[in-house]
């Protein structure tokens, strides 16, 4: 099914499907649609690094794109402690219950993301979008809003919408 958005992006089905797993998007990539994968869960650009060169490998060359998070109203920047101060008390209830209700066990202190998510810090989203260039994207997605003017011109530049 060709539309002007399948034709804009050489895709099959005008289909994105955005989700934080890269087999997933790869695999949505390999049939047909576009795959978009979330970056905030990546801290580390070396990590984001890596997962955008094995989803080069593993598109069999179909486009795929990256959805980073750079809202507008928050930080700049902070560390794990000060953006847990944003988050509201009735949202941390209903999380807590959701999850007490799902029977899904709570996370140990050791648990490997215990830093907390960084990655919708405009210096961390910065690094996305520079990583993500240095790789092939079809579409750098925006979660949350426009991100500023020269974000949007330098993947413009490197022929990215």
């Amino acid at each position: 099914m060709q539309t002007d958005l399948s034709r804009k992006f050489g895709i099959d089905y005008p289909i994105f499907g955005f989700t934080p797993s890269e087999h997933v998007a790869a695999a949505i990539s390999r049939a047909g649609g576009l795959g978009v994968l979330g970056c905030v869960r990546f801290n580390d650009p070396d990590e984001l690094d890596a997962t955008l060169t094995w989803m080069d490998e593993n598109t069999d060359g179909k486009p795929y794109g990256v959805d980073i998070v750079m809202p507008a109203k928050v930080p700049t920047e902070g560390t794990a402690v000060d953006l847990d101060k944003l988050i509201p008390a009735e949202h941390r209830a209903f999380v807590d219950r959701t999850l007490t209700e799902l029977g899904v066990p709570p996370l140990g202190d050791d648990a490997e993301h215990a830093t907390g998510v960084l990655g919708w810090l405009h210096s961390v989203a910065r690094s996305h979008v520079d990583v993500a260039l240095a790789h092939r994207p079809a579409l750098i997605a925006n979660a949350l809003g426009s991100p500023p003017k020269d974000v949007i011109d330098l993947a413009h530049e490197h022929g990215v919408p």
